[in-house]
């Protein structure tokens, strides 16, 4: 977002330093965690490639000794294990961060709340970077826990069944409710 696009809108400063500061207080949060997450990711990456550097290195040196080539053969094997642990971790924090995101596009108030009751295990990712399962989820909980989402509906106004000046009869100047009290106040004193 841009302040010219937001000028080209028809905003005028104000607004559009509001606009500004709201977002940056959105995104700039989810800027700092992709950063940590980025330089964890590239430090994890550097640690496997030195210790495979450093068992290639043992290899050469080790010769025929059959012991230290067994132990050799297991500290590459826990290598792939560690690695195929951190591609899982990897793609489970992504699947949060999407489900997160979606949450935030339903207009959830409270995405922590709205998680607790959506079987995460059920919803997996597409090979596009869609969501799969959290559709039907999601509407379930809007539809028994709605008061968990923001909805733009107008507020629905409750006529009382007489004429209060609200716009929703005609105004004659006479309260049709009062009216009938009046009535019946005058033949209960006959």
């Amino acid at each position: 977002m841009k302040r010219e696009e937001l000028k080209e809108l028809g905003l005028n400063d104000d607004q559009i330093a509001s606009v500004m500061t709201a977002y940056g207080k959105e995104v700039n949060p989810l800027k700092e965690q992709v950063d940590s997450l980025t330089s964890e990711r590239d430090s994890l990456k550097q640690q496997i490639t030195d210790r495979d550097g450093q068992l290639d290195d043992l290899r050469k040196n080790a010769g025929k000794n059959e012991e230290l080539e067994a132990k050799i053969k297991q500290l590459q094997e826990d290598n792939k294990a560690t690695a195929t642990q951190y591609q899982n971790d990897l793609a489970a924090k992504e699947k949060s961060f999407k489900i997160e995101g979606a949450l935030r596009d339903a207009k959830a108030k409270n995405v922590k709340a709205v998680i607790s009751l959506i079987d995460t295990d059920k919803v997996s990712v597409k090979k596009d970077g869609t969501l799969d399962g959290l559709t039907d989820q999601l509407d379930a909980v809007k539809k028994s826990d709605g008061y968990l989402f923001d909805t733009a509906e107008p507020q629905n106004r409750i006529n009382i069944g007489g004429n209060f000046g609200n716009d929703d009869n005609t105004n004659t100047g006479k309260d049709d409710i009062a009216s009938h009290i009046a009535a019946r106040f005058a033949k209960s004193g006959e």
